[in-house]
């Protein structure tokens, strides 16, 4: 069931946004399905004038429920496969980690969004499994642009690319590279994180000449600008540089702060977000390379970067408070205690899942079994989804 909420009260008044997106001049209604969209291999889907935006949630037992964001019909595509001991997604992709070493299942929700220039192409097709990768031990997935990495233990990965899936997943080769954290697919080849550094190699592992010192590597985000990876220290940034050679810089935090172990902000933007330690959160502005520490009067579990011109923030807090945070950390909105029941339960605390769009939040709450749209802009709870157990969840299209 999908229900509207009241209006909640909010710290400030709302700021208004702009949002302007470019894109090229294609008709209101979707193409017919083709290989083949301006150079991109559409695998059967059809080019859509806007992006097919939809939430993804996977249950305790790793059944995937997908909501259309326009009509809000609900598609369960994907049944429980057994035991799952993680789901991930890359914003079109969803990968079931299957116990006892089964492997990765690879499903695909067939909506996605490709960049182009100084605009972008939407598709949109019938989801469903592409096939099961295998491997052994634990299961970390980082996407990259149109492509993701699945690490398997801390020595062997696979990196798909979403243009050769129709070629089937027998295509993607495994690439044997030890690594001790997140492996990001970037410009052709891969940035490794080993030995204290993270350094870029070709796709078979071999080391190129860009790499930096990055302590305990522990999350990774590709933006608008470059990779980022988050380390024990600060922030190390790859950029791709004219003529196609990456370059590598550190950006350390200020000194004597606590750190961001992870970092968040929406898909192709230039900001991210991470919660420092129990003081507050840490703004990166990727652009200018720079850090600014958001205070908070109460800890926050969660924080996402929005990416706009006004550097805002979304947080939650220890409280279950959904806050809008300006970039210096004032509150410019904020719900009431929305997620006081899950934030007050560890157990259910751990599944409290914040993704960003560009209108709105989702945001996850396990003990009402829902997940609320908050527009983050003012703070207003425009629609709950309810009926749901989301243990996982992810904004594709």
């Amino acid at each position: 069931m999908t229900r509207s909420a009241p209006r909640l009260a909010v710290a400030s008044a709302g700021l208004a946004l702009l949002l302007t997106l470019a894109s090229c001049a294609v008709a209101p209604t979707p193409r017919p399905a083709t290989t083949e969209v301006h150079g991109f291999d559409a695998g059967g889907a059809a080019e859509v004038a806007s992006p097919a935006l939809a939430l993804v949630i996977a249950d305790e037992e790793g059944a995937l429920t997908l909501i259309d964001l326009d009509t809000e019909e609900r598609e369960e595509f994907a049944s429980a496969p057994g035991d799952v001991t993680a789901v991930s997604g890359d914003g079109r992709l969803i990968y079931r980690a299957l116990a006892d070493d089964a492997g990765v299942e690879v499903i695909d929700t067939a909506r996605w969004t490709v960049p182009h220039g100084d605009h972008t192409h939407s598709f949109r097709g019938d989801a469903r499994s592409r096939g099961t990768l295998d491997g052994t031990g634990d299961v970390r997935v980082t996407a990259g642009g149109q492509r993701a990495s699945v690490a398997f233990g801390g020595s062997s990965l696979v990196v798909l690319d979403h243009e050769e899936l129709g070629a089937g997943l027998e295509s993607a080769d495994p690439v044997a590279v030890m690594h001790t954290g997140p492996v990001v697919p970037f410009a052709g080849g891969l940035l490794v994180p080993a030995d204290g550094a993270v350094a870029a190699t070709d796709l078979s592992g071999a080391a190129l000449d860009a790499s930096a010192p990055c302590l305990d590597a522990s999350d990774a985000d590709v933006t608008r600008v470059g990779a980022v990876f988050a380390c024990a220290d600060g922030a190390v940034l790859f950029t791709r540089e004219v003529g196609g050679t990456v370059a590598a810089e550190v950006i350390p935090f200020p000194a004597d702060a606590p750190p961001a172990t992870d970092l968040a902000g929406r898909t192709n933007r230039p900001d991210l977000a991470g919660v420092a330690g129990s003081a507050g959160a840490w703004l990166l502005d990727v652009r200018q390379r720079r850090w600014t520490f958001q205070p908070s009067d109460v800890p926050l579990l969660r924080a996402v970067a929005v990416g706009d011109d006004d550097s805002r923030t979304v947080a939650v807090d220890a409280e279950g408070r959904v806050r809008i945070l300006a970039a210096d950390g004032s509150v410019l909105a904020r719900t009431e205690p929305l997620l006081a029941d899950a934030v007050s339960d560890p157990a259910l605390r751990e599944r409290v899942q914040l993704v960003v769009g560009g209108r709105h939040a989702y945001l996850a709450d396990p003990a009402l079994g829902a997940v609320h749209e908050i527009d983050h802009t003012d703070a207003r709870i425009t629609r709950s989804f309810d009926d749901l157990d989301p243990s996982f969840l992810q904004l594709v299209g």
